[in-house]
């Protein structure tokens, strides 16, 4: 990756501008909460010991080994009449390039897939976090990018999961030995029970919540041992003690460049402690006993090593370097206090490590509240676990019971569209401007080289009618924000900025 480079002008002026900063409190401590601020009930997230591990193994980890457990037989994978089919299921549509300095069966595999060799003893490959968090921008693949456009919408409620079972003599006439074919009909098994409740409504949306919440639920707390029927009760309640009849969860997949400065994982913050628990449910589809989750948390500690190595590429564009230093000072004054500041020096950074109130954030409540109102069941059972041996799950601030959001690092953030936890801004100005916002919106389309420069985000088109009221052909690339979980609400700071601040503020973010 590209670090970032900072424009001449910029990193004269910046400097002077660093130790206002710092004076404020950003540098890992309170902030002076005395005034009528956004920031003014900020509650500060303190920093928790990690576990130490090793980058370049967690790079190998992650491009090479098991962490999956689980996986489509290499030899289906590999045959020459039932291949196709096999890299349908896996990649589809997806954009794909291959990665440098892989061997053996992942020399040439997709970059969103790794070959390994299970506990059992069969080949496999299956996808790994590339699939998610290695984007497209401006036709190249960022590593550590948000997948803003892995479509996630299918299969749907309806879908016939009978579909996903194999008669045993046809794979081994593929060839297939027996290993090989319980292999297969374990993942199958699984993507018929999992797949019906993580389909999103819109292409770019992650399921890793939802995912994550459904792994649960089929997972025995104590021994991990997997059931195909829930063993925990699956019910969302809203806010008022009813219940969410289509409780699906809208998430952005953010960057991995953020993690080495936040002190708590996700947008809510509620991962304390090292991270690593939380990264390793998420791709728990087949860790079903304690002594597999060890050997897949081992791999965790080097792969969040990595992670952490990860820095935001540079803008790619031209700069109005003039533009940008005026911009600076308005962002000093405005978004500083929460989002940290920035140097030609990463040493001189800063970043606060805050949780801003829901009710002063204002942004969509859905997330802020899903271990507190919707499922608070699935928090217990995570602290419970194995996984909450490793990190504390904590969805509300211990001392004033505040549920709400962490306000992000900057880093990059020009290459992140579309903005907020749940994606539902197409553009950095709109976030700026909550008049601009609209309601239901599409892409105009998904290529990375069609990408707004004055407004910070991707083309786009506001639509007049409801998602639901689209041709079925339009509607997985359709936003409409008036569904739960889905609102674009919120961050109304830059609404007070004139035109032409809100044009100097944007061309300075695009120098972070």
């Amino acid at each position: 990756m590209l670090k970032r480079q900072l424009p001449t002008l910029m990193r004269i002026t910046l400097p002077c501008l660093m130790l206002s900063l710092i004076a404020m409190g950003c540098n890992e401590a309170p902030l002076d909460l005395e005034d009528d601020t956004p920031w003014a009930n900020a509650i500060h997230l303190p920093p928790e010991p990690f576990e130490e591990g090793d980058a370049e193994k967690g790079w190998h980890a992650l491009t090479h080994e098991g962490f999956m457990s689980c996986g489509l037989p290499w030899a289906l994978w590999d045959h020459d009449l039932a291949g196709f089919l096999a890299k349908d299921m896996l990649v589809g549509s997806n954009e794909v390039v291959t990665l440098p300095d892989r061997s053996g069966n992942n020399a040439d595999l997709p970059h969103i897939l790794t070959a390994f060799t299970t506990s059992d003893g069969v080949d496999v490959v299956n996808l790994n976090c590339l699939q998610c968090h290695a984007g497209f921008f401006n036709g190249e693949m960022v590593l550590g990018l948000g997948n803003a456009t892995a479509d996630f919408t299918g299969p749907s409620d309806d879908t016939d999961t009978s579909s996903f079972d194999f008669d045993e003599d046809l794979l081994l006439n593929f060839g297939l030995n027996p290993g090989e074919v319980a292999e297969f009909q374990k993942i199958a098994a699984r993507f018929a029970v999992l797949a019906p409740d993580i389909r999103m409504r819109t292409i770019g949306h992650n399921p890793a919540e939802i995912l994550a919440v459904r792994l649960m639920l089929h997972h025995d707390v104590n021994t991990l041992a997997w059931s195909d029927e829930p063993l925990t009760d699956p019910t969302v309640y809203a806010v008022d003690g009813g219940v969410i009849d289509d409780p699906l969860v809208t998430s952005d997949p953010p960057p991995w460049w953020r993690s080495s400065k936040k002190n708590a994982l996700f947008y809510n913050g509620m991962a304390k402690g090292d991270h690593r628990g939380t990264m390793m449910l998420a791709s728990s589809v087949c860790v079903d006993t304690l002594e597999e989750a060890a050997k897949v948390d081992a791999l965790f500690k080097d792969m969040q090593a990595y992670i952490r190595t990860v820095q935001a590429p540079a803008y790619p564009f031209a700069i109005d370097d003039a533009l940008a230093a005026e911009g600076a000072p308005i962002f000093a004054k405005h978004c500083a206090a929460c989002h940290g500041t920035y140097s030609a020096d990463e040493a001189q950074e800063t970043y606060p490590n805050l949780l801003i109130p829901l009710e002063d954030i204002g942004t969509d409540p859905v997330v802020a509240n899903a271990g507190v109102v919707h499922a608070p069941d699935l928090v217990s059972w995570y602290n419970d676990s194995f996984y909450g041996e490793i990190t504390r799950m904590e969805p509300v601030d211990p001392e004033t019971g505040a549920v709400g959001y962490m306000p992000p690092p900057l880093d990059g953030i020009w290459a992140t569209a579309p903005f907020l936890h749940n994606g539902s801004i197409p553009t950095l100005r709109q976030l700026l401007d909550s008049s601009q916002r609209p309601n239901v919106w599409k892409r105009v389309d998904y290529d990375s080289t069609n990408f707004d420069e004055d407004a910070l985000g991707w083309p786009h088109e506001s639509l007049s009618i409801p998602q639901a009221d689209a041709p079925a052909a339009d509607r997985k690339h359709i936003y409409d924000t008036s569904y739960w979980s889905q609102s674009n609400s919120g961050h109304l700071y830059g609404d007070g900025l004139t035109s032409e601040e809100r044009t100097a503020l944007l061309e300075y973010l695009k120098t972070l």
